[in-house]
């Protein structure tokens, strides 16, 4: 299903959704750009990634090129650790500080991905946390044959979990989980135990929007029900939210 399709059917989450496809082609840009071209280092891909950024956004290049700057003199590595990106100071007088820390987000979203490995087939079982990046995860599909695949919304790795269970607390009993549902059948397994939930949808939701991740965007109303309710959402979605108002 295509984004102007979706936008037409849910035209609140316009700006979000708009959002999510700049990022989703930066992101498939930067994945492209690095196994097609030799790097002579690590400095370069880096190049890369904001230039692709730059393009994406409409940010002039010499906007961001400081960042490049700044990851050489703080000694930060992006490529061994994605997250330190979002530590380095930035002062704005035109950028608020939300602003200021979804651009550090989805700028290091290229990062996270080049971690995974296509082969990759470590599950979420021993930790209930991504086997590549460390990152909680908040989002599940559960296959035709019963089977839950958790999510990673960082590197978007993807393995295994108990059907049945919370992968912050491993409760594992059915009558401590609640499920709500929105009018898609996307689903909020809300745990009793910790307060946390996670959301799941179903392989057919995923054959109709090809992108998990984008299933999580236009199920917003759900985190908002749930949140009012005091249920806590540990991961950001892919644009960075977490908490939803």
């Amino acid at each position: 299903m295509e984004i102007e399709e979706i936008i037409k059917e849910k035209p609140h989450l316009q700006s979000l959704l708009e959002l999510y496809e700049k990022t989703r082609n930066f992101v498939n840009q930067c994945k492209e750009d690095k196994e097609t071209i030799k790097f002579d280092s690590d400095i370069e891909l880096i190049d890369i990634v904001l230039r692709n950024f730059s393009s994406f956004f409409n940010i002039p290049y010499e906007s961001i090129a400081f960042l490049k700057n700044e990851v050489l003199t703080a000694g930060i590595d992006p490529i061994k650790d994605p997250r330190s990106l979002w530590f380095i100071p930035i002062h704005s007088e035109e950028l608020s500080k939300e602003e200021i820390d979804r651009m550090l987000f989805i700028l290091s979203k290229p990062f996270f991905v080049f971690l995974k490995r296509e082969s990759e087939q470590a599950s979420f079982m021993d930790k209930g946390k991504c086997p590549v990046c460390g990152t909680d995860s908040c989002l599940a599909m559960i296959t035709d044959n019963n089977e839950k695949i958790m999510i990673c919304p960082l590197c978007e790795h993807g393995g295994s979990f108990f059907r049945i269970g919370c992968p912050y607390c491993f409760n594992r009993d059915s009558t401590k989980i609640e499920i709500l549902l929105d009018d898609e059948d996307i689903r909020a397994e809300v745990c009793f135990d910790c307060s946390t939930y996670i959301k799941s949808f179903k392989e057919s939701h995923y054959i109709k929007y090809k992108d998990p991740f984008l299933i999580d965007l236009i199920s917003l109303p759900l985190d908002i029900v749930v949140q009012k309710k005091g249920y806590i959402r540990r991961a950001p979605n892919f644009i960075g939210l977490r908490i939803i108002d």
